[in-house]
């Protein structure tokens, strides 16, 4: 089977989650009217990553990637299927809470496999490739589910999105490559304690290889702050939707995201025709999206005018694509030995960030307007993403002095 074909299929996969997405989003919003249970599906999320991210890099590099990937998707299927039977608020934040874990699980082990895939040399190209399907996934899965939602309901939104799970998994167990060595008979042989001493000497071990590295850890820190900002967005969305059309905030909700989405299509079709991104040029590209794709945010959920509001969504959906995949770019670069766990760190990192951002997003809130709300989050990435870019820029300038020296 052609590898290739499986990015097709995850994208496919990727557009059943978009759509569930927009549809557990207003499930919860519409049946309590509150955007404290709102962030709470969004916050439980998060945490489920963030307590998945303390071992998901770790087994990633220990056992066969392939077979981690195969579980989450069918996990994930079976869980949002269970939505069907039990739509309580109650069961909806634990239900995102599980998907948050499973996702973390799939996302590293995922990007941590992709250069031995598709090749060490083809790392740039694929992610863009990723970054492009991805886009489009996300334009037809919320402009698709805020359609459905409005038109046949929430359950088939959640239905679609379990079959693609499944789909997703079958294909995995059709393809064939040289998969990461598992590690997982010399694991069981050990005892518990063992293990956990194990598991505490590899993440001490990232830690460290991460803390040598300047410039990995700046950028770790920046996608930290980015996650942290990220949540006043994903807890604006719906609500600026509502401000728009409260009788069609499903709709607006997912064309929002729909034409964000078109921008990051079209910035995946340019970044591979970009020369001049490699060495440290791909560390201040990433910033620079950052800060520009803040800007966007700010702008567009300042105001209610609808073409302002869908003109920079697109605008920010390009820097966005931009940052996520360069920010991809540069962890797969690492050693393969190490990857896994870099990707974990990275994505503890973000899950702290987002879960952080969830709990002081509702306070700001209740006390100030959307807009304040958004410009107090992404004012200040931006601040702290030029304070860390322009010091990269210092340490690269006192690097090559010291090299020209000697």
């Amino acid at each position: 089977m052609n590898r290739k074909f499986y990015l097709y299929v995850k994208a496919f996969s990727d557009l059943g989650s978009y759509m569930d997405m927009i549809a557990i989003n207003i499930m919860i919003y519409v049946a309590t009217g509150s955007a404290g249970w709102l962030a709470a599906t969004m916050a439980f999320k998060t945490l489920g990553g963030v307590l998945s991210s303390l071992f998901s890099g770790v087994l990633a590099d220990r056992y066969d990637r392939k077979k981690l990937m195969i579980y989450c998707d069918i996990f994930r299927a079976f869980i949002i299927l269970s939505l069907l039977f039990f739509p309580h608020p109650i069961v909806i934040v634990a239900v995102c809470f599980l998907i948050g874990m499973s996702s973390s699980f799939f996302s590293v082990s995922y990007s941590a496999e992709i250069p031995r895939i598709f090749g060490e040399d083809k790392v740039l190209e694929t992610n863009a490739l990723i970054s492009r399907l991805t886009s489009i996934s996300l334009v037809f899965g919320f402009i698709g589910a805020g359609v459905i939602t409005n038109f046949l309901g929430y359950k088939i939104t959640l239905i679609i999105d379990a079959v693609t799970y499944a789909l997703s998994a079958l294909v995995l167990l059709k393809m064939n490559w040289q998969t990461s060595a598992s590690k997982k008979a010399a694991a069981l042989s050990s005892g518990l304690k063992h293990q956990l001493q194990s598991v505490g000497r590899d993440l001490k071990e990232v830690y460290s290889f991460i803390l040598v590295v300047p410039m990995l850890l700046i950028l770790n820190i920046v996608s930290l702050v980015a996650a942290f900002a990220g949540a006043s967005h994903n807890l604006g969305i719906p609500i600026l939707a509502e401000m728009i059309d409260v009788n069609k905030q499903s709709f607006y909700y997912g064309l929002i995201w729909g034409v964000w989405g078109a921008g990051s299509v079209l910035a995946t079709l340019l970044m591979p025709r970009l020369k001049f991104l490699q060495g440290h040029a791909t560390y201040y590209a990433c910033y620079l999206s950052a800060v520009l794709m803040s800007t966007g945010f700010i702008i567009f959920l300042s105001n209610t005018n609808v073409w302002m509001v869908l003109i920079f969504a697109f605008v920010t959906g390009v820097f966005d694509a931009g940052f996520i995949t360069l920010y991809a770019t540069i962890l797969q670069k690492t050693d393969n030995t190490i990857r896994g766990r870099i990707f974990g760190v990275g994505m503890l990192l973000k899950s702290l960030g987002f879960a952080l951002g969830f709990v002081v997003a509702p306070i700001l809130l209740k006390a100030l307007s959307l807009e304040k709300m958004v410009w107090i989050f992404h004012g200040s990435f931006i601040t702290i993403t030029l304070i860390f870019m322009f010091y990269s820029i210092s340490l690269q300038k006192k690097a090559a002095h010291i090299n020209q020296g000697a």
